[in-house]
């Protein structure tokens, strides 16, 4: 969703049939989301990669043309800023076999096709309102890290990017701009107008501190502090290395 955009949710929806489509994308535009379309699997990855920003929900239809829709999920997930996008299938029968596989490759909802519009405004409301907050994604990503850290037997690292002036970018700006910038297996969160917060994997204190003076050159533009906490040395959990990167930023 665009950064000046009032809608309530910007959505993709792959399918098909045109008939499906038209219908699914006026019904969603009338009550304020935004809609992109594609009609394959092969044009979704590329609107995909194309956004700045991630869709808020993907709606894909099972059968398509080219790669199918359980393929088409499997690659949207392997795309970093997709882990944590709600994926809702659409498919002409509920069988358990193929909701099974559906949600082992990412997707979270279904919906039978034909469907009433009744049906396909709850689940897409539900799948939207109840987006995790950016904190609680933080909090799932460093656990993720740190167990991949302990099996590796390597570090990872949290900075925190705070804002303590206004600049030419506004924080959501800055955060598309890291994105672009930073590896694909880096995440960047935006927990609230004044604090980024970048994971770093396989990245030691030296490294970061590199980052971190990349990052100065990416915005340049002054008032930005930064807090760095490496795992394991900084912390054995989430929490812990929040905290210690914050005493950072307070010392810097």
């Amino acid at each position: 969703m665009g950064f000046l955009s009032r809608s309530k949710g910007s959505i993709l929806l792959v399918e098909d049939s045109t008939l499906t489509r038209f219908y699914s994308r006026r019904l969603l535009e009338n009550n304020g989301y935004e809609v992109a379309e594609a009609v394959s699997g092969e044009e979704a990855l590329v609107k995909i990669r194309e956004r700045l920003d991630p869709f808020d929900l993907i709606v894909i239809d099972i059968n398509l043309p080219g790669i199918d829709g359980l393929t088409t999920i499997e690659k949207i997930k392997a795309i970093p800023h997709y882990r944590h996008v709600p994926v809702m299938i659409l498919t002409v029968e509920a069988k358990i076999s193929t909701v099974k596989q559906a949600i082992q490759v990412g997707a979270i909802e279904y919906l039978c096709k034909p469907f009433s519009s009744e049906q396909l405004l709850q689940r897409v409301e539900r799948l939207i309102g109840h987006s995790e907050n950016p904190r609680e994604i933080l909090e799932r990503l460093l656990r993720l890290e740190i167990n991949r850290a302990k099996r590796g037997n390597s570090k990872f690292s949290l900075v925190l990017a705070q804002r303590t002036a206004a600049g030419r970018f506004n924080t959501a700006s800055v955060k598309r701009i890291l994105q672009k910038k930073l590896r694909e297996i880096d995440e960047v969160l935006m927990l609230d107008d004044n604090l980024l917060a970048l994971v770093l994997p396989l990245t030691d204190k030296e490294g970061a501190a590199t980052v971190i003076k990349k990052l100065q050159e990416w915005v340049a533009e002054k008032g930005w502090r930064f807090g760095l906490a490496v795992y394991p040395e900084n912390g054995g959990n989430g929490k812990e290395l929040f905290r210690y990167a914050q005493t950072t930023i307070s010392e810097s």
